[in-house]
């Protein structure tokens, strides 16, 4: 037969190795180091917070662009500023 998964390798999976990933992800759409960020959220996931609402190093194509006009960084989808109305260079 079978065996189940372990509460003790669900736990482990559940608390360190899900926030890990998810705050490597999250920081390296940000132009951020993968490995230091999914370090920090695994151990200490309220990390998660912190980095969800970093704002990028640079641009990052397909996920973020700065205003030339602000400085600000804005979502790759949005054409406009919507801090001083700059269109998205060309």
């Amino acid at each position: 037969m079978t065996e189940f998964v372990k509460p003790a390798y669900l736990f482990f999976v559940l608390i360190f190795v899900v926030p890990g990933v998810v705050g490597g992800v999250l920081a390296a759409n940000r132009a951020r180091n993968f490995m230091v960020w999914s370090i920090l959220c695994a151990v200490f996931p309220v990390f998660l917070l912190v980095i969800y609402f970093h704002k990028p190093l640079r641009e990052v194509e397909g996920k973020f662009w700065k205003c030339r006009s602000c400085g600000e960084f804005l979502k790759w989808r949005e054409d406009v500023c919507k801090y001083c109305g700059e269109p998205r260079k060309g």
